[in-house]
């Protein structure tokens, strides 16, 4: 379900770059849509306010989570700013080395068909998360040794599917990398799946794990579900949990879904939205 967000200005461009501030976003990460366009009035009278929508692009955006994690990199601002220029360089320097492979590739496709008088085999489209990884490895690596963890490293996985876990190594405590009930994880997460999209226009998703925390958090989550029934069953009442993310209330849906006579539903808006469980 898409989140909306509205903010009002005196011009458009005004309540636009208000939202950007307030969601801790890129204009590159929402879809912008105008509601009103805001008028002057006459001599100074009947002034409208200009009034738009913004909608992240990201489906699991959480408002929360995207200001924490702005606060958490505006303290290593300097640093991302020259790893971000050599990233940039990087970039350019494997397209290019891309393009010429490309070009060569062909040439050389052609030439051996013409000798062997075969058609030519379309290439299969390169995984550019894949092809990429190291990159962004070092951009997530860089993030959490700027947050004190000079020995960490981290291990890139392909879990198929399009789905990758990027998972944070480290001999130190890690409870300030994972955060309360996960918080700066997932804040990392979001921002890495952000700094990704770079390299591919097509669905992908990566999930930052450190510690081996999402198995049991989901462990955890999935035993919470079941008390919870077992209590609403027992008081007779609709039992409400804390705000959670889009992921969690899923997998807490899930543990609960085939059961006879208890139901799941979400209330409330973003960042704020919780489940309930009712058991009859």
């Amino acid at each position: 379900m898409e989140k909306e967000y509205y903010y009002v200005g005196v011009t458009v461009d005004e309540a636009i770059q208000k939202g950007l501030k307030d969601l801790a976003l890129s204009e590159a990460a929402v879809k912008i849509e105008v509601i009103e366009g805001g008028s002057a009035g006459i001599f100074g009278l009947f002034k409208k306010e200009a009034k738009v929508k913004l909608i992240p692009l990201d489906e699991e955006y959480s408002k929360e989570q995207a200001v924490e994690l702005a606060k958490i990199t505006e303290e290593v601002k300097e640093e991302k700013v020259v790893q971000k220029e050599e990233v940039v360089v990087e970039k350019v320097d494997e397209q290019k080395v891309k393009k010429e492979k490309t070009i060569t590739t062909v040439e050389e496709s052609v030439v051996e068909a013409e000798e062997h008088e075969e058609p030519v085999k379309k290439v299969k489209r390169e995984d550019y998360i894949v092809k990429n990884k190291d990159s962004i490895v070092n951009y997530l690596q860089n993030i959490v040794v700027a947050m004190g963890y000079p020995d960490a490293t981290v291990d890139f996985i392909e879990d198929g599917n399009r789905h990758f876990t990027l998972n944070i190594k480290t001999e130190e405590n890690t409870s300030l990398i994972i955060g309360k009930r996960g918080i700066t994880l997932n804040s990392l997460q979001f921002l890495v799946n952000n700094y990704a999209k770079k390299f591919s226009s097509y669905y992908f998703r990566i999930e930052v794990d450190c510690d081996n925390y999402r198995e049991n958090r989901k462990k955890t989550l999935e035993d919470l579900a079941l008390n919870l029934a077992k209590k609403s069953k027992k008081i007779g009442k609709p039992v409400e949990l804390e705000p959670m993310t889009s992921v969690e209330r899923k997998i807490i849906h899930n543990a609960l879904t085939g059961i006879k006579n208890v139901e799941t539903e979400s209330r409330g808006e973003e960042p704020h939205r919780y489940l309930v469980i009712t058991a009859k």
